[in-house]
């Protein structure tokens, strides 16, 4: 840009020259007042533009904006929330018609089943419906080792929870059940009340007196599951994780993902009685530490089964269906992790593992369906904290992967419901011998890529397992346990393609990278709900430091238009002479009123420097002297003499002022006024205008000085330079009359 607004035909600020202003008596619009200082090209085009031609109406502060275009005042936060709220559950019994909408938003099923296409969506419910359900199979009994509870249980999570989601939630895809990183948390608290070996075992069951009281590990498990439904209806997470950015989710579920990979490691090279360092600060590294200590007692046939199940699922997945649909155009989903388990289990009966090979195996499955019983209420203030952890994980996950599909499918999923659903289906859980549930991306996958077409496909998936529980469970009693632990090995694998953003999000920023690198490292070298709540304060002090170190522009206008813009960005852009144009991009809050003000001080520094802060001297000029009733007089005025200064604070940054930042406002128009420059504020926002009026700002800055847009303050400081020719600054500062010099302004 032109050296702070310098125009290629404006002369150095030391040669004086003679200015005749061309008056035309006849032409009572904006355009006569011309520059005083020889009128640069640039600065005749703007004048041009707001001579009624680029505008419907002349320039005018907000005050008079507000009049003229009948403003409505903003009814205050508190009355607007009640209202709000009052309407939310008054509504639905105003009529026959908002109850039923209001019950049909509450319970889904009511609104589309009914209307249910069945020849069209039948045949893909039903084969996408046994399809996920299949995979429930293998997914539920490795998951419920993994949580620490029977395999049985397993299976009962992957049963009950989707059943009641279809009821209640609106995600047609998401495949509700079992989900590693969930049961690794939920089994990191089920081993600290039932495992002796755990170091915080004794602190853990200290309020429990009587032994015949401990609890069970699906007593721990249903509690939980309890709980977090407690704490989603209590911390209302639609609007919490929108603090949670993908970064964090990202960084969290990779790492997490590595936790749950670690602890299968022991199973798939069948090592026993490892040292438990669950709690415990870098207990992964620990772990790591000990199995490579204990690399002698690996058991060279759980190795064997290991390698084997790994290379069956990678080629059958990676090769055998790729070139089946390549070249049979094959649609169908081939289940490998069930015919891995039917293949394994046939031979780990016939030739006997566990007595032959010293193999580990699941051992007897229940023929029963899942008994009720009432959660330990007892055991929920030691859960608070795992609950809370699990929480935000469900739902973060889960309302990511609804949109995405829901997205991919042009449908739309209600956050809030989802929170509803997810809710009631961890409360009706918790009274079966059911851990927390919650989406599994590969599952979900799997369901949008069969062409499931609705939730009724959950239906069918849930039929499927309850034959399995009923009829089919006890045949997976000798199934090796080597075998689901690279069941879960090999399912983690796309969660680690995630590390593939971190090219993507290095050029893009910085700081997000670096939220996703603190999730990762954080819960991979502390502990997976310390990892948690250390990736949020990370993300969220980001966000309140992008906000206390935000930046500043001085903004220039574009040759040739009513815009104005950032000068550093721009090079066909000039400053108008004795105006300087600042922008703040932030809320003006406590945390960066200093640097506001430090801002502010540079920019006035860069412009005092600048060739625009000073106006040039003029011999000989004619002037307009009085602009009353719209009456045009010319006069002549002696050398010496110089325009106002005039500083316009673009507001269009300011989201929020709090208490503080308007008293940061107030410290910058005093210490303008004692340097003779006249401060505007411009485009400021209506909610940040009521606060001003609220908190009395307006009874200590006029509002005059308030204007809709810059380009009104623009033309108004040239009109008050121009009316009030070479008058004294000072004077004009104590006597200026913004509605004297606007009566003389037609409208168009």
């Amino acid at each position: 840009p032109q050296t702070m607004g310098t125009s290629p035909t404006d002369p150095p600020a030391s040669v004086p020259r003679e200015t005749i202003i061309p008056i035309d008596v006849n032409q009572k619009t904006v355009s006569s007042l011309m520059d005083l200082t020889g009128a640069s090209t640039p600065t005749r085009d703007f004048e041009a533009a707001i001579n009624g031609t680029a505008l419907a109406r002349p320039p005018m502060n907000q005050e008079q904006f507000d009049a003229q275009f009948a403003y409505i005042p903003g009814e205050s936060e508190m009355k607007r929330r009640l209202k709000k709220t009052g309407q939310r559950y008054i509504n639905p019994f105003t009529s026959c018609a908002a109850f039923k909408h209001s019950l049909f938003g509450f319970i889904p099923i009511l609104d589309w089943l009914p209307n249910y296409a069945f020849k069209s969506f039948i045949i893909d419910d039903i084969l996408g419906g046994i399809t996920v359900g299949v995979m429930h199979v293998p997914q539920g009994i490795a998951y419920a080792i993994l949580a620490q509870v029977s395999p049985i249980n397993g299976l009962y999570t992957s049963f009950l929870p989707p059943l009641i989601y279809t009821i209640f939630g609106t995600s047609r895809h998401n495949s509700i059940g079992s989900f590693a990183v969930v049961s690794l948390m939920c089994g990191m608290a089920v081993n600290r009340f039932t495992d002796p070996t755990n170091p915080k075992y004794n602190d853990t069951i200290a309020f429990i007196q009587d032994p015949e009281m401990r609890p069970s590990q699906d007593q721990v498990a249903s509690s939980l599951t309890f709980l977090i439904a407690f704490a989603m209806a209590l911390l209302r997470l639609d609007f919490l994780t929108t603090y949670f950015s993908d970064q964090v989710v990202a960084g969290f579920t990779t790492a997490a993902s590595i936790h749950v990979l670690v602890s299968q490691l022991k199973d798939a090279l069948g090592i026993r009685n490892l040292t438990k360092h669950d709690g415990q600060v870098g207990y992964l590294v620990m772990n790591l530490y000990e199995m490579a200590l204990r690399i002698a007692d690996v058991n060279i046939y759980a190795c064997g089964i290991s390698l084997f199940c790994i290379v069956f699922l990678v080629v059958g997945k990676e090769v055998i269906s790729v070139q089946l649909k390549k070249r049979c155009n094959f649609k169908y989903t081939i289940p490998y992790e069930l015919l891995l388990m039917i293949i394994t289990t046939v031979c780990s009966y016939c030739f006997n593992f566990q007595e032959t090979l010293n193999v580990k195996i699941v051992g007897d499955l229940p023929n029963s369906p899942p008994t009720p019983a009432v959660p330990r209420f007892d055991l929920m203030p030691s859960l608070i904290m795992d609950a809370l952890a699990i929480t935000i994980v469900v739902y973060a996950v889960h309302i990511s992967l609804a949109k995405m599909f829901a997205k991919k499918q042009n449908y739309e999923i209600d956050a809030n419901q989802e929170l509803i659903a997810l809710g009631i289906t961890s409360v009706a859980s918790s009274f079966f011998p059911i851990y927390p549930v919650a989406c599994s991306l590969g599952r979900t996958l799997l369901n949008f890529q069969v062409g499931t077409k609705t939730l009724l496909s959950n239906v069918f998936s849930s039929i499927l397992l309850l034959s399995i529980i009923l009829y089919l469970g006890k045949f997976f009693g000798p199934l090796p346990m080597p075998v689901l632990s690279c069941i879960v090995i090999v399912a983690l694998t796309g969660i680690f393609n995630k590390f593939k953003e971190l090219r993507l999000l290095w050029p893009v920023s910085k700081i997000d990278f670096s939220i996703w690198m603190v999730s990762f490292l954080s819960t991979v070298f502390i502990d997976v709900t310390p990892g948690l709540a250390i990736s949020i304060c990370y993300a969220l002090f980001t966000t309140i430091a992008r906000e206390q170190w935000p930046r500043w522009h001085l903004l220039g206008n574009v040759h040739g238009t009513l815009d104005f813009k950032d000068s550093e960005r721009y090079e066909d852009v000039f400053f108008f002479h004795a105006i300087c144009i600042f922008r703040f991009d932030s809320p003006l809050l406590f945390t960066n009123v200093d640097r506001f003000k430090k801002c502010i001080s540079k920019a006035m520094s860069q412009w005092e420097r600048s060739h625009e802060y000073y106006v040039f001297r003029v011999e000989r000029t004619k002037v307009l002297t009085d602009l009353r009733d719209g009456v045009i007089k010319e006069e002549e005025v002696d050398e010496g003499e110089a325009l106002s200064r005039h500083f316009i604070i673009d507001c269009s940054g300011f989201t929020f002022v709090d208490y503080m930042g308007v008293s940061a406002l107030k410290e910058v128009y005093v210490e303008m006024r004692n340097r003779g420059v006249l401060v505007y504020f411009a485009a400021a926002k209506a909610p940040v205008r009521d606060l001003f009026s609220k908190c009395g700002f307006y009874d200590y800055v006029a509002k005059e000085n308030f204007y809709p847009t810059i380009r009104d303050g623009v033309a108004i400081a040239r009109l008050r330079q121009k009316a009030r020719g070479q008058q004294d600054v000072q004077y004009s500062l104590e006597h200026d009359r913004l509605s004297e010099i606007m009566s003389a302004v037609p409208m168009h």
